[in-house]
């Protein structure tokens, strides 16, 4: 009997963080909605709770505002990115890795768990809204170091990880530059994937040969 109500305990609980998770996506993906149809300066809390069918005192259990809410996702990004790269082949050049890492985020197969185009919308929405630039610089900053530590990893260098820290700002700079870029364009041409991974070859290739032994 001991094991089995630890058994339904640890199951109970287990199901409790998934709805609480599923609830913190669903507030995510709401404000972001709502930010992207009627501009971010419009959308207020009680919005995005009542759209959820949560209360806005749950709203504030999981966000500090509607931009810590909308950028929540990024960093989920940022640790699945650091994921996928320890999971790389170890033969493979660091700068492939990164590049390919970094774009298999973009489209339908690197959008686990989010609507289709999520990632282009949010990249889209944060070029136009200035006041996401802070929370989605700490985001940033979160995928950056997670990112470092597995290129040391991957590597061996550990020189304190400013090698390593000063790779995975380069890689993500440029596919910050590349969004920008392509999202300031009227009516872009060329698909934001090819962007990203134009401006992440260009940016990696000669940087990464000057930082570390490829392995």
């Amino acid at each position: 009997m001991t094991n089995a109500s630890t058994t339904l305990r640890q199951a109970s609980m287990r199901r409790r963080d998934w709805q609480k998770e599923q609830t913190r996506m669903d507030l995510a993906l709401a404000a972001f909605e709502l930010a992207r149809t009627e501009g971010l300066a419009k959308v207020r809390v009680p919005q995005i709770a009542e759209a959820v069918g949560v209360s806005t005192r749950t709203f504030n259990n999981y966000f500090s505002s509607k931009e810590a809410a909308i950028v929540w996702p990024a960093t989920l990004r940022g640790a699945r990115m650091a994921s996928e790269l320890a999971e790389r082949p170890a033969g493979e050049s660091l700068a492939y890795a990164l590049v390919e890492v970094v774009t298999s985020q973009y489209g339908p197969a690197g959008q686990d768990g989010m609507p289709e185009g999520w990632l282009d919308g949010f990249r889209t929405l944060v070029a136009a809204e200035p006041a996401l630039h802070g929370e989605y610089l700490k985001a940033q900053a979160t995928g950056e170091r997670a990112l470092a530590e597995v290129i040391t990893a991957r590597t061996g260098v550990d020189d304190d990880h400013l090698r390593s820290l000063v790779l995975a700002g380069v890689a993500l700079a440029a596919e910050r530059a590349a969004v920008m870029s392509w999202s300031r364009q009227n009516k872009p041409t060329t698909p934001l994937l090819r962007v990203v991974r134009t401006a992440l070859t260009m940016a990696l290739n000669g940087t990464v040969i000057a930082a570390v032994t490829l392995r």
